[in-house]
């Protein structure tokens, strides 16, 4: 944390001093006025994976990358000893919150996840790279007989319903690591793809998700 009142001769914590410390809030929202929303862009890559073939259900490690301007934490480099950009915790700015919907309907909220902290460039752009724990409910296809493929769906969205237009979540972008493979298995994840649809959720109103869909084959 930062403490406002102490002077240091370090630069960089002397910009976070200046950045943070001049009425700056982290629970608001960081646009030039109500009606502006906040383009957040969202990788995602599927790393280590289990496959329970009994209850149909794949639990994986997903690691975000998310990118959005923040312009009221830019700075002007020449006046800072040149320093471009600055390591920062997630909790001491505006963060997107969002929710990985798993295999049982229930939303995992992104404090849930392992987050680490953020990279702050000069020009005001923030990224941070939260890793999360998901299962996501499979089923079987057969249509790629004699072998044995699982189609594997979890949900990913804007944590805040009342925000939806105001925090713009553009379409995630998914990358599968060069290691697909679990290692005591011949199980693979052959693809994983994202499109944005309409959840309906059992004894709830349907929102608006991105499905993330991973093939998963076994092969012998």
């Amino acid at each position: 944390s930062i403490n406002c009142d102490k002077k240091r001769d370090n630069v960089q914590y002397t910009i976070k001093q200046h950045l943070f410390c001049n009425g700056y809030d982290p629970k608001i929202r960081p646009a030039k006025s109500e009606f502006d929303s906040i383009n957040i862009t969202t990788y995602a890559v599927l790393y280590s994976f289990d496959i329970s073939e009994y209850r149909s259900v794949m639990s994986f490690q997903v690691n975000y990358y998310m990118r959005w301007q923040d312009s009221s934490l830019a700075w002007n480099a020449s006046d800072w000893s040149n320093i471009t950009t600055l390591n920062i915790n997630n909790d001491e700015i505006w963060s997107p919150q969002f929710e990985n919907i798993n295999s049982d309907y229930e939303g995992q909220p992104s404090v849930s996840c392992l987050n680490p902290d953020c990279l702050l460039r000069v020009n005001g752009y923030v990224s941070c790279s939260p890793v999360c724990r998901i299962s996501a409910k499979c089923s079987s296809d057969y249509s790629r007989w004699p072998f044995n493929t699982l189609v594997c769906r979890m949900w990913f969205t804007n944590r805040d319903k009342e925000l939806v237009d105001e925090v713009n979540f553009l379409p995630v972008i998914t990358y599968l690591p060069s290691n697909r493979h679990l290692p005591t298995t011949k199980w693979c994840v052959t693809s994983i793809s994202s499109n944005k649809t309409q959840l309906i959720i059992p004894g709830a109103t349907s929102r608006t998700v991105e499905d993330h869909t991973c093939f998963v084959s076994f092969f012998t």
